[in-house]
């Protein structure tokens, strides 16, 4: 049974309020705060205390909010509304418009959490979606975060508030209760030691990806990042010929040598295989034959190059075609997609969510990795400089954003 009393504020144990950290910050932008149930059981969660802080906000505890009145009233009230949540095509709130109030949605608890809610509620899922980025790192540090860009619900509100008030008020001070019970609790961690509070120390663990930098940074000299397009026939064709290479390009990040030869099709072209992989019809009909794709080829690699793909279906149709590749091979896709796709931890909302990565192009904008103008041409140049991009990042040491630290 629990004999502390609380705070009939805050809802905190007394020794731990904060309410003397918080001052009343007025905002023309209406907040509407969600939060999903099970995230108004964590202690140390930051919704309530920006409700506290914001005269112009509500906060509503819930899973469908259907039959809520005030969201319903503040969804459907004149003026716009938005959502605060990173989903593609979301605008980035320094784009949104500064002559007129506005009602910003936010929604509170882990990042499954708040995608549950979105997906509860199809009338916030309506909602044009506002991102931004963070420009600092999380000061967070009582609780665990599912990335390096994650922030927690109040400090994505300090920053979304300073864009979008006339004269970006003093929102740094939203943060002072949240500070304060940051402090405190590591306090308790720290130089109390009470049971409760201890962990035993470890050895910190090496960020995720590390062994994974190793390796390419060792391979750097030697690694030569290839990718292919077919001429691949839809599958619900009932008589298709198989897929056939068309298109081979390469290039060597150590040294900046590129390869590309366009290959003739051998086999009837597929109707829409121009158009989808970006090669006009007539440049693809009039490529080299087999032979002189094999003979350039054998002129551009070296018999010491590990070749890194991603995925096999390409290299596995230039092989059946006869083309050598050389000694070791490494699949990069199978590597990366280990490491974004580990179990979600709690963590309060910030950037951008884990997607569905399968594809270079994604994987490259998932980690927030550069690309580098290879000068290539079609759909398969753009999944090159993705690919060169993301083995670029690792071997450098510079772990990407999106490869969260171990848990």
């Amino acid at each position: 049974m629990n004999t502390r009393s609380s705070c009939p504020r805050c809802r905190r144990p007394e020794p731990v309020c904060f309410c003397g950290h918080i001052r009343a910050l007025p905002t023309r932008t209406r907040v509407l705060l969600l939060q999903h149930p099970k995230e108004r059981r964590v202690g140390v969660g930051t919704a309530r205390m920006a409700h506290l802080a914001l005269p112009n906000s509500e906060l509503r505890v819930g899973l469908d909010f259907s039959a809520d009145p005030v969201v319903r009233a503040a969804v459907e009230a004149p003026g716009p509304v938005c959502v605060l949540f990173p989903r593609p095509g979301a605008l980035d709130v320094s784009e949104l418009p500064r002559d007129q109030p506005l009602t910003l949605v936010v929604l509170d608890g882990t990042w499954a959490l708040a995608r549950k809610l979105l997906r509860l509620n199809p009338m916030l899922a309506a909602l044009p979606a506002v991102a931004f980025t963070p420009q600092r790192p999380s000061e967070y540090r009582i609780r665990r975060q599912p990335a390096a860009a994650c922030v927690s619900t109040i400090e994505a509100l300090s920053e979304v508030l300073t864009a979008l008030e006339p004269e970006g008020g003093p929102f740094d001070e939203l943060l002072s209760p949240f500070r304060a019970m940051v402090a405190r609790q590591r306090r308790f961690v720290t130089e109390v030691g009470a049971h409760r509070h201890h962990r035993p120390l470890r050895p910190p663990r090496p960020p995720r990806g590390a062994a994974l930098s190793a390796r390419l940074a060792e391979l750097w000299p030697r690694l030569v990042c290839v990718e292919g397009e077919a001429n691949a026939w839809p599958r619900r064709d009932d008589v298709r010929p198989p897929p056939e290479l068309v298109h081979w390009i390469a290039h060597r990040p150590a040294t900046g040598e590129t390869f590309e030869q366009i290959v003739a099709p051998r086999q009837p072209l597929s109707p829409a295989v121009a158009e989808q992989i970006g090669i006009p019809e007539a440049r693809l009909r009039g490529g080299a034959d087999l032979e002189a794709w094999r003979q350039a080829w054998r002129g551009f690699r070296r018999d010491d190059d590990v070749v890194m793909t991603w995925g096999t279906f390409a290299r596995d149709l230039a092989v059946a075609d006869g083309l050598q590749m050389g000694g070791a091979r490494v699949d990069l896709r199978g590597d990366v997609v280990g490491l974004l796709r580990v179990p979600r931890r709690r963590g309060e909302a910030v950037r951008t969510p884990r997607a569905r990565v399968g594809a270079v192009d994604t994987a490259a904008t998932v980690l927030g990795v550069a690309r580098p103008e290879l000068g290539l041409a079609g759909r398969g140049g753009r999944r090159l400089a993705a690919l060169v991009g993301i083995a670029t990042a690792f071997a450098r040491g510079e772990i990407p954003p999106g490869v969260r630290s171990p848990p």
